[in-house]
């Protein structure tokens, strides 16, 4: 099969890992939403923004009475900084809820909005410039004119304000994103920062969590619509191998591995890497009758060169010969269950399995965003040319697997990492400051944009050779 050309590559990248990164920032920003968070922004793409699709419904509290904000009202989240200000407002009401029509600042409290801003800038205010926060537009262009004959006008001070969220479309189409007032360091009324332990936790699992779930409707997809099984015959035994002595034979197809059921040769590698060292049962079909057998795979040091660690070559040929199997939805669903736990067992596992040697260095080698183009734009291929989803739906729900355990690891920057934060938080019964933590996050991310680096230049690498 041949490699990939840049193209492909790039169709790939965007159709597989554009969709579940979004559908992991949607995560975050639905429970951060119901976590009372207050989410300034989802961004479909990267920046530079292409164009702000609309502002979503917001509501600002004043002297403790709620006004609602229709949608696209543009109400000025540089308040969220400065809360207490004074303001004059009109309103509509309709069905028992007050309806923003228009907000202003009194004179006085713009002139030190506008000088604060001046002396003391923040991360937040970087669309103050150029702004007036004292002219609202009226936003609502379907409001009838009895609706604003009915406007009613009040003065007060602002107690907490929700601006609504902006949804925006950028120039970079790969995945997407959400800003939370508060992520920064920032601290606020519905700011990430002042959110409950609880509600930090919860908003920082759901976008692996929405991975999670993707993954396990994806896999189940895959055995409903088709899981392609081949027979695992073994070509050749090499002497004194452990398949040798333990009366292996060329001919024979493996059927199960300690009870487990092997449907492809894709399946035995991993599970003897597993258990280097351990004996397992292998059970083989010769001759129309079951044979089982047991041995005990080589470690990585104990395994002679162009040798597997129970010596045996698989016949390819007769791999290729697949046929698709359609499984019932309950079944299918424990298949893709068992999916999950061997995949996520293998990961947290590397570590050790690596120093007992049961798996190879170059066997455990990250791959990159190049690395996952390649692969995806193979699978995308071999989806278009045989019209089986099966091969496209495999690798989008392992990626969306692999997204959710990586972004889980503890490491500043990712959610595992300021999950982190939350348990030293809950353990010491006090919080490291928002500050230091945001310091230790940017820190992270550059070492982490390093690796990436790095990575994709032995992807690169890796594609040339």
């Amino acid at each position: 099969m041949e490699n990939p050309n840049l193209f492909e590559m790039i169709l790939a990248f965007l159709l597989v890992l554009g969709p579940l990164i979004l559908l992991h920032e949607l995560g975050h920003f639905l429970v951060a939403k119901r976590s009372g968070i207050r989410a300034l922004e989802f961004g479909m793409g990267y920046p530079p923004r292409a164009r702000r699709l609309w502002r979503g419904k917001g509501f600002v509290i004043v002297d403790g009475v709620r006004y609602e904000t229709p949608r696209n009202f543009d109400l000025p989240w540089d308040w969220l900084v400065y809360p207490n200000k004074s303001v004059t407002l009109t309103y509509d009401e309709l069905d028992n809820r007050r309806l923003l029509r228009s907000i202003e600042l009194d004179p006085e409290e713009e002139e030190l909005l506008l000088k604060a801003s001046e002396e003391q800038p923040q991360p937040l205010q970087a669309n103050l410039a150029g702004q007036t926060v004292n002219a609202m537009p009226i936003p609502a262009k379907k409001r009838t004119a009895q609706m604003q004959r009915g406007a009613h006008e009040a003065r007060g001070v602002v107690d907490e304000i929700d601006p609504g969220t902006e949804y925006t479309l950028n120039w970079l189409p790969i995945g997407g994103f959400v800003r939370m007032y508060g992520e920064e360091g920032a601290s606020g009324q519905g700011s990430f920062n002042n959110a409950s332990k609880r509600g930090r936790a919860a908003t920082l699992l759901a976008g692996p969590g929405m991975n999670l779930v993707v993954a396990l409707i994806v896999f189940t997809a895959t055995y409903m619509l088709g899981y392609p099984e081949s027979p695992a015959v073994i070509k050749e035994v090499s002497a004194n191998s452990p398949a040798a002595t333990a009366g292996l034979l060329p001919q024979d197809a493996i059927v199960a591995i300690d009870d487990v059921r092997i449907r492809n040769i894709a399946q035995v590698k991993p599970y003897i890497d597993d258990h280097a060292g351990q004996p397992v049962k292998i059970t083989v079909q010769r001759q129309g009758e079951d044979v089982a057998v047991v041995l005990t795979p080589r470690t990585v040091a104990q395994t002679p060169e162009g040798q597997g660690k129970i010596g045996i070559l698989f016949d390819v040929v007769a791999a290729s010969g697949y046929t698709l199997v359609q499984h019932p939805f309950g079944e299918s669903v424990q298949l893709a269950v068992g999916d999950i736990v061997d995949t996520v067992r293998q990961i947290v596992t590397l570590p050790t399995r690596l120093l007992a040697q049961q798996i190879a260095p170059s066997e455990a080698q990250v791959v990159g965003p190049v690395g996952i183009s390649q692969v995806a734009a193979t699978a995308m291929g071999q989806t278009t040319r045989t019209g089986e989803p099966f091969w496209l739906l495999n690798l989008f729900a392992a990626i969306s697997l692999a997204l959710a355990i990586t972004n889980l690891l503890p490491l500043p920057a990712l959610d595992g990492g300021r999950l982190i934060f939350i348990i030293l938080e809950a353990v010491r019964g006090k919080r490291i400051s928002p500050e230091r933590e945001a310091i230790v996050h940017f820190v992270g991310m550059m070492l982490l944009l390093a690796l990436m680096v790095l990575i994709t230049i032995q992807d690169v690498g890796r594609l040339a050779n």
